[in-house]
């Protein structure tokens, strides 16, 4: 049989298709810009690039070049652009375009799950620790095992499976969020993004749309859609068959079942309520959002706590301090946790996690934005429509000159190169900074959860997610890296952080070693 592309009429066709995307690919290519471009020969990534283009041009925008060149805005305008609504300054704009929405559909989930976690999940935090505490328990006996001596473990992996248990708890509840199979899904549907959008970036823009219904990770990531949908199906017809503020049960356990997807349904059109293939699509994008980067800071963390081991008793006296002041709660199967009131309390741990955080970041320039209209700075300058931009966060937290590192503001800090876990505690222990410089707290200081309305909406959730697996993890365990006998730690030892163009991640092979407490 003849190949299809031996019919002279599909050649002419698909030629025709070329030309006018080639052509609508130049009519829609942004404007250049009269803007100073910093490179760095030979960097793999855009640290230097932003700490000399943040002191060559402090009060004045610059282009790093990154994949997708970025322009940086000087702090001084931040309160100018951080309140723009998303019609002017659009974030979803800016994912769509770099996980090629139009072939894989990332970034296509409706604004129903944004508002979800902004308000549903974020007013009920509280409500959910109790959930979290249990699970936390459940995840370690799970992942880890017995650990009565010292068992090396691949770190990353299994945070991610252990924070995936943790957030499948709230998302969907028991029994699916505990199901292999969910979990595997939930964790892997990030890897099967990226290999999709990868593999449809490789073509040229003016390309893409044609050769996508070949392209065999595209076609991988639909198959992989379609079963997360197939698997959401029960809960979905269950919430849609009851009353709207009715609490859905699972008759084997007290779950409650389907409460994060009535919060989802409860913003989602009216017509695409009844789609599951929605609904997955929103339950895929949220652990998308949700599982890796909470597995990044987590495991970071605990890189930093073997690193620097000082700070583990501290950590430890603090929650036994207010255990001993709040006392604790006891479910009906004799697991003690924390109350509800305890986690805010606990300054030491958010301060670790703070300054964990500032040289782990999740993304190198934060508040990423691409303009939907022209857009006018104080500094004479105009962001033409298409133009992306965002803010030099590793330069600004790597800054003695920020004023939250400025030795004057916090004399009893150390200097802003090396790593103090207690810099945030001692800011915050100043008169009048007592509910700043919290680990979810964003300023102009403290930019990578964003700041503005388009700050993470789910970092409250993540914090506290954050929170319960190290208060188990400090109640509960030794760890130490592998090799370090003696648990000195040492930076030395700490595994490397992997720096690429404007992201950075902890090792995700490293081992540490655990072994539980003899209580």
């Amino acid at each position: 049989m003849s190949s299809a592309f031996s019919s002279p009429l599909l050649l002419s066709v698909a030629g025709v298709l070329v030309v006018v995307s080639f052509i609508r690919f130049l009519l829609h290519r942004p404007e250049r810009l009269d803007i100073p471009i910093i490179e760095i020969p030979g960097s793999r990534d855009q640290r230097e690039a932003l700490v000399q283009g943040t002191a060559r041009y402090p009060d004045s925008p610059f282009i790093i070049q990154s994949r997708r060149p970025l322009v940086i805005l000087p702090i001084s305008v931040i309160d100018e652009v951080r309140n723009l609504p998303e019609n002017k300054v659009s974030f979803m704009q800016d994912v769509r375009i770099s996980m090629a929405y139009k072939q894989t559909d990332i970034g296509g989930e409706g604004p129903e799950v944004h508002q979800a976690v902004k308000i549903d999940l974020t007013r009920h935090i509280a409500s959910t620790l109790n959930d979290l505490q249990e699970e936390i328990q459940y995840g370690f006996d799970k992942e880890f095992g017995p650990c009565e001596d010292w068992t090396p473990i691949s770190l990353y992996g299994k945070m991610t499976r252990i924070v995936a248990l943790l957030s499948g708890r709230v998302f969907v509840g028991r029994p699916l969020s505990r199901e292999e199979e969910w979990i595997q899904a939930t964790v892997m549907f990030t890897f099967y993004s990226i290999q999709a959008k990868n593999a449809i970036n490789a073509y040229p823009p003016y390309l893409r749309s044609i050769v996508a219904p070949f392209v065999l990770e595209l076609r991988n990531l639909k198959k992989f859609r379609k079963r997360g949908a197939e698997m959401l199906m029960p809960i979905l017809e269950q919430q849609l068959g009851k009353e709207r503020n009715e609490k859905i049960h699972r008759d084997d356990n007290d779950d409650e079942q389907g409460t994060m997807i009535s919060w989802i349904l409860k913003h989602t059109p009216e017509n695409k309520r009844s789609d599951a293939l929605v609904l997955g699509n929103n339950q895929m994008g949220l652990s998308m959002a949700a599982i890796h980067t909470t597995s990044m800071a987590t495991t970071a963390a605990i890189y930093d706590l073997a690193t620097y081991p000082e700070y583990i008793q501290p950590l430890r006296d603090e929650i036994q301090q207010i255990i001993d002041e709040d006392g604790q709660d006891i479910d009906g199967d004799g697991i003690m946790r924390l109350k509800k009131s305890s986690i805010p309390k606990l300054w030491k741990l958010d301060s670790f996690l703070k300054e964990s955080q500032r040289f782990t970041p999740p993304q190198l320039p934060t508040g990423n934005r691409v303009t939907t209209c022209d857009i006018t700075l104080s500094t004479g300058h105009i962001l033409p429509k298409g133009t992306r931009f965002g803010f030099a966060a590793w330069a600004i937290h790597q800054s003695s000159t920020t004023p939250s590192f400025n030795p004057a503001q916090n004399p009893s800090s150390k200097p802003v190169s090396e790593f103090d876990g207690l810099r945030y505690y001692n800011l915050r222990k100043i008169p009048g900074n007592e509910n700043k410089h919290q680990f979810v707290t964003t300023s102009p200081d403290s930019l990578n959860f964003g700041h503005g309305n388009h700050a993470c909406p789910g970092r409250f959730f993540a914090s506290n997610e954050i929170k319960v697996v190290l208060i188990e993890l400090l109640k509960s365990w030794e760890f130490r890296f592998k090799g370090d006998l003696e648990a000195k730690g040492g930076v030395e030892r700490r595994p490397k952080n992997v720096f690429r163009d404007v992201i950075c991640v902890p090792n995700t092979e490293a081992e540490v070693e655990f072994r539980r407490r003899k209580q």
